[in-house]
C-alpha cells in the first residue's frame, strides 16, 4: 500500500510538472514575479473559445512548453468569459490595452509594466518563440514606438506598430503610422493579398493609401477570402467608409469632402441615395 501511495505521488507529480502552473490570482502572480525576480505570463483568454481551448491543451500538455514558462515565468490566467475582476480590469486599463478577441498571450515584467503581446499563431512554436521575444525591446511589441521614434520604416516594424496602435486606441497616431507604412510598400504588391491583409487588418481611413489604392481597383479587389468569406473583400471598404460616416461631425464636413463621400457610397453600392447620410 506503501509503494502505491508513493507510486501516486510520483505520478502527481509529473503530471503536475507538465503543465504550466497558474497562480490563483492577479495579486500573488505578481508577489511571486517580485519575489523570484521574473516577469508574468498572462494567457487572456475566455473558456467559451475553441481556439482557446486548444491553447490551453498546449499549456497543459506540451511538455517542453510547460518547462520552460514555469522555469521563466510566473503564470497567469485571465479568463474574460464574464466580467474580469476588478485587479485584472485596472492592470489592462493601466497599460493602455483593448483587446476585442481572444486568446492573446501577455507578458508584464514584474513591476506590472506590458513588454509584449500575441494574438496570432496558437502553436507550440509560436508560444515558445514569444515567450523569448517577450523580454527583448529589440523583438518585443513594447519596444516598437522606439523602433519608430528612431526612424525604423520597415513594412514589418510598420505593420506591427498598426496593430499594437489598434489596441492601444491610439486613433491618430494609427493614422500617420498606416499612410507610412503605405509609402513604404513595395508598390509591386499593391494587388497582392498582402496588400489586401493589411487594409483589413488595420486601415480605419479613407484617406489611407491602401484604401485609395483598392477602391480605385475594384476589379482586382477578390480572389482573397475563401470558405464562408469568400467573396466578401469589398466588405472591408465599405466597413471603412461606414464608421467614417458614422462621425458625430459628419453634417458639418465640407462640402467637397461630402462630395468625397458620396462618391465611395455609390461606387461601393452601399445606398441609392448618399444623401441620407447628411
Amino acid at each position: 500500500m506503501k509503494y502505491i501511495y508513493l507510486a501516486f505521488l510520483m505520478l502527481t507529480s509529473i503530471l503536475s510538472f507538465s503543465q504550466v502552473q497558474f497562480e490563483p490570482s492577479l495579486t500573488e502572480a505578481f508577489k511571486k514575479a517580485k519575489q523570484q525576480n521574473k516577469p508574468v505570463f498572462i494567457k487572456y483568454y475566455n473558456s467559451d473559445c475553441s481556439v482557446c481551448n486548444r491553447l490551453g491543451d498546449l499549456l497543459n500538455q506540451d511538455a517542453e512548453i510547460s518547462a520552460y514558462y514555469n522555469s521563466n515565468f510566473i503564470n497567469y490566467a485571465m479568463n474574460a468569459f464574464n466580467e474580469l475582476s476588478d485587479a485584472d480590469h485596472a492592470l489592462l486599463i493601466h497599460a493602455n490595452l483593448h483587446f476585442n478577441s481572444v486568446p492573446v498571450l501577455l507578458y508584464f515584467d514584474k513591476d506590472k509594466n506590458f513588454l509584449h503581446h500575441s494574438s496570432g499563431d496558437i502553436s507550440s512554436e509560436a508560444i515558445m518563440n514569444e515567450a523569448k521575444k517577450s523580454t527583448h525591446s529589440r523583438f518585443n511589441t513594447s519596444g516598437l514606438k522606439s523602433k519608430f521614434d528612431a526612424g525604423d520604416r520597415t513594412v514589418r516594424t510598420l505593420y506591427a506598430y498598426c496593430q499594437m496602435l489598434i489596441i492601444n486606441k491610439d486613433e491618430q497616431k494609427l493614422k500617420k503610422v498606416s499612410q507610412d507604412l503605405f509609402e513604404s510598400f513595395n508598390t509591386s504588391e499593391l494587388p497582392t493579398k498582402k496588400s489586401y491583409l493589411v487594409l483589413k487588418r488595420v486601415v480605419k481611413t479613407t484617406d489611407n493609401g491602401f484604401f485609395q489604392y483598392w477602391i480605385n481597383n475594384l476589379d482586382k479587389l477578390k480572389g482573397f477570402e475563401n470558405s464562408i468569406n469568400k467573396d466578401t473583400e469589398i466588405s472591408q471598404l465599405k466597413s471603412i467608409v461606414l464608421t467614417e460616416l458614422s462621425r458625430p461631425d459628419v453634417k458639418e464636413w465640407s462640402a467637397a469632402k461630402k462630395n468625397e463621400f458620396k462618391g465611395y457610397i455609390t461606387k461601393l453600392k452601399i445606398s441609392d441615395d448618399p444623401n441620407i447620410f447628411f
